[in-house]
């Protein structure tokens, strides 16, 4: 009998303690990221079915403080019913307590919402019927800010294409891009890490399925890939379809029409924007295109970590002071402190970059800042036949390059080279996705597999700051009538550690940046350029650069079917025979002297 009391004495504290530690989670949470004080507690919360121009009724949450209205507002739209409970209470329940009111909104087809769900086409017009609802709302100030990373910085872009109620006074684009079209391909291969898998777990409407990561590893394989939504995830998705036709991608997302609108918003922009990425996001390089063409650059700020999609960091590097992830509490409450309730602004305008390798934070008035390219020729005079590791000797002029003998390799698309870290993946967030991990990873030693040649500098007198994109042109040929080339740039250390710092990838047939295909005759010689996302990079004095050139790079891209035509209707594969005849690596280099003065 004792024990039984005692037993029900213990659940009951235990029960008490997880209510305790549930009702104080804003608190334990603010605690643990350093942020400011709260300012209100949770007043009313109502719920909402918002009236589109074509009748459909799109759910939507009101969460309010415990003050008199009317309150700075924010807005968030999101398709992500699976994630909604987190949002709706960790997000708005947190900017409630600082006092704005927010606003939750599924998207169409989505949660509770009404209509059919089809990735972005309808955006553009229920963002701005819910703008028009909102603006005549009597809790909001007049102020009203949008919110929130990935697809739902897709819903922002699209609010905001062709103009915003003057009302809107900023936004957050996060770890997305207005224009999707680098985003899908690099030069001809898809990106499977990222959309198979979102594919895979975003089918139909309101989430009926919800994906499994068996569907995901057996659709990355499937030839041909045409038939993978049928075949495998069992519905029948056009706008999936729409994706892996190469001739219809760059209307895969939103349409002709509305893909203009949406594309060219960085440019039409007239409020300033709190900009955030990551070294390893998925769409690292097509956002760094948007910050660049932004019209209100000069009064927006642009956060560029060392995170994933997810905001989390690689497993190579120990990164204590990255600060802050996906959502960048502070950043985003300093922004909106000042935009929508007049306080002073205390980040500096501008690029803050985090500076892998050095792992420290650097600001920029303009990020990249002046560079210079250092160049190295891929240098290989002899051919032993067996696996060894060739020179990536710097040189001044092009006329001192040495003249190269072939190396070969051979390329076989159903063993192609695993993915081991970098950016654009998706799949890794998913439970039993089994995705490859992204970001900084320990690289496997050199000679490790015969389908990839290495090149090695000698070791570094001084440091090197690399910042920006980084180039290989590579004298090429291939047995086949279409194939694909990548690079991967590594930092050897001295202490052993092998850690990547950017990697790329083309086709022949888009090779160059081409966005229609170029015939490929087998056997032709020709000069290819592989263009990789910027980077900011600290190589330490006493390390080496490693080149590794190879064909794949999977899953993070398809698997070539050294195959032409479109890839997606490959039925099958074919070996092909590599040859290398040489090239160029062009690194842009920013000085690194005064690094700590900026």
């Amino acid at each position: 009998m004792k024990f039984v009391k005692l037993f029900v004495a213990v659940s009951i504290l235990g029960i008490l303690l997880a209510l305790l530690l549930y009702s104080m989670r804003y608190e334990i949470a603010r605690l643990k990221e350093g942020l400011p004080g709260f300012t209100h507690a949770l007043g009313d919360e109502y719920f909402e079915m918002v009236k589109m121009n074509d009748g459909v009724l799109l759910a939507t949450s009101i969460h309010l403080p415990d003050s008199l209205a009317p309150f700075p507002t924010v807005l968030i739209r999101s398709p992500y019913a699976r994630f909604e409970a987190v949002l709706r209470d960790q997000v708005c329940g947190r900017f409630v307590r600082y006092g704005y009111a927010c606003v939750f909104q599924d998207t169409r087809g989505q949660g509770d919402s009404e209509g059919v769900w089809d990735p972005g086409t309808n955006e553009v017009e229920d963002g701005r019927d819910t703008l028009t609802w909102l603006v005549g709302q009597d809790f909001q100030n007049g102020k009203i800010a949008m919110m929130g990373p990935s697809y739902l910085t897709l819903n922002q872009y699209a609010a905001a294409a062709g103009g915003l109620p003057e009302e809107v006074k900023t936004f957050v684009p996060s770890v997305f891009a207005a224009d999707m079209r680098d985003a899908l391909y690099a030069d001809g291969m898809f990106r499977h890490e990222t959309f198979t898998a979102w594919a895979s777990m975003n089918r139909t409407s309101n989430t009926a399925f919800q994906g499994t990561g068996k569907d995901y590893q057996a659709a990355i394989r499937h030839y041909p890939h045409e038939e993978v939504d049928k075949e495998i995830f069992n519905i029948e998705m056009p706008w999936y379809q729409r994706m892996i036709d190469i001739e219809q991608s760059e209307n895969a997302f939103y349409g002709e029409e509305l893909g203009r609108l949406i594309s060219e918003t960085p440019e039409r922009l007239k409020v300033p924007v709190l900009m955030i990425g990551g070294w390893y996001d998925v769409f690292t390089g097509p956002q760094i295109k948007d910050w660049d063409r932004l019209s209100t650059q000069s009064s927006s700020r642009f956060v560029v970590g060392p995170w994933t999609h997810a905001g989390s960091a690689g497993s190579a590097f120990e990164l204590n002071n990255a600060g802050g992830g996906l959502f960048q509490w502070r950043e985003m409450l300093d922004w909106f402190s000042h935009h929508l309730k007049g306080e002073e602004l205390k980040s500096r305008l501008g690029v803050n970059v985090y500076v892998m390798g050095k792992n420290e934070w650097r600001h920029y008035d303009e990020w990249p800042s002046k560079t210079e390219s250092a160049s190295y020729s891929l240098s290989h005079e002899i051919d032993s036949g067996d696996c060894s590791v060739h020179d990536l000797a710097a040189f001044s002029k092009r006329e001192k390059k040495i003249t190269q003998i072939p190396l070969n390799f051979e390329y076989d698309p159903r063993d192609p080279l695993p993915t081991r870290g970098g950016s654009g993946m998706l799949a890794f967030l998913l439970p039993g996705y089994d995705g490859a991990e992204p970001g900084n990873v320990l690289q496997r030693p050199v000679c490790e597999r015969a389908d990839v040649i290495s090149y090695r500098t000698k070791v570094l007198e001084e440091d090197l700051l690399i910042s920006g994109k980084i180039r290989t042109n590579l004298i090429v040929s291939s047995s086949a009538p279409d194939t694909s080339f990548t690079f991967k740039l590594i930092e050897e250390f001295a202490d052993g550690r092998a850690i990547n710092i950017r990697d790329a990838i083309t086709s022949l047939a888009y090779r160059n940046g081409s966005k229609e295909p170029s015939f490929y005759e087998p056997g032709q010689k020709l000069e290819i350029e592989i263009v990789s996302w910027p980077i900011e990079w600290w190589v330490s004095a006493g390390s080496r650069l490693r080149l590794d050139i190879s064909s794949s790079d999977f899953p993070k891209y398809h698997a070539h079917s050294n195959r032409a035509g479109p890839w997606a209707k490959q039925v099958g594969t074919d070996l092909a025979t590599q040859t290398l005849y040489g090239g160029e690596l062009a690194i842009p280099l920013s000085p690194v002297d005064g690094f700590k003065d900026l």
